[in-house]
């Protein structure tokens, strides 16, 4: 493999009187190419363990664990679209209609696509601590990349009992004589379990799973060394904090901040529906003697 980026950091530290600043920047960007694999083996797929099977493939010239399966275009509106559209396993009116990409009339394996890569462009974060006299405080906000919302599901996902990563059921809305509204992507509730529903890897599962987090915000206050050398005491320091105070996402799932399972690069960025990082409110208390 081939990996290039950038890295860039950039600080900023001064004082003003009373006042005092000491910042600094730091991003990365990357880019992950497979140059090779071994002889006569141009990609292999990793198993994420779940009925839609793989999510990810590696492939000479790609990124590591790229998403890849088959390309949504839409829902079927009709059982006339449906006869008049390339084969499709299942097909019906308001199930998934998939891209035929090597435009052979039919819907197989050999049209799925790349989807996106959970390797992030960018990670960045900053660190801003301001001090007055004794007083201190220190934010942090970091990450970008992209993740997958796995299986969010239509109904026959929810009857045969597997697992759904936010428990949302998504219905397909109808009108009178039971055609589909357009201008919608969720596929109609169903039992059914097949090619055209949930046991596939398809783009209706990836989205971007940017996010900016504020990590930590921490207010302190350091008692002078005159005062605390009067009660032999060498430094007294008490502050509070907040730790995942809020997150800035478009990401659907329950938490953007999505790490590998099992420590797997081959499925990096696949959604589990891992418990979210926890929202914290510390006082603390730091004593020297």
């Amino acid at each position: 493999m081939t990996n290039t980026g950038l890295d860039l950091e950039l600080g900023y530290k001064d004082k003003w009187g009373d006042l005092g600043f000491d910042g600094s920047i730091i991003a990365t960007t990357g880019k992950n190419t497979i140059d090779k694999i071994a002889e006569g083996i141009n990609y292999f797929d990793a198993n994420g363990g779940s009925r839609i099977g793989a999510f990810n493939r590696s492939m000479v010239g790609h990124s590591m664990g790229e998403f890849f399966g088959y390309k949504v275009i839409g829902l079927f509106q009709s059982a006339a679209e449906v006869a008049s559209s390339p084969t499709q396993d299942g097909a019906a009116p308001g199930l998934f209609k998939y891209q035929d990409t090597n435009g052979d009339g039919k819907i197989d394996a050999t049209d799925r696509v790349f989807l996106g890569s959970p390797l992030p462009k960018l990670t960045y974060g900053f660190n801003l601590a301001f001090t007055y006299k004794e007083f201190l405080t220190l934010p942090l906000s970091s990450g970008v990349h992209m993740e997958t919302k796995y299986i969010t599901g239509t109904l026959g996902g929810l009857i045969s009992g597997h697992h759904l990563q936010d428990r949302r059921v998504q219905i397909f809305c109808t009108k009178a004589g039971h055609q589909p509204i357009q201008n919608t992507d969720i596929p109609k509730a169903t039992s059914l379990s097949n090619f055209s529903t949930n046991t596939q890897s398809t783009s209706f599962y990836v989205e971007d799973g940017s996010y900016a987090r504020l990590k930590n915000l921490q207010l302190g206050y350091t008692f002078p060394s005159s005062l605390m050398s009067k009660i032999n005491v060498k430094a007294l320091r008490v502050y509070v904090q907040a730790v995942n105070l809020f997150t800035i996402t478009k990401y659907s799932g329950l938490d953007p901040e999505i790490d590998t399972q099992g420590g797997n690069d081959q499925i990096r960025g696949v959604d589990y529906g891992n418990y979210p990082a926890v929202k914290q409110y510390i006082i603390g208390l730091n004593l020297t003697f």
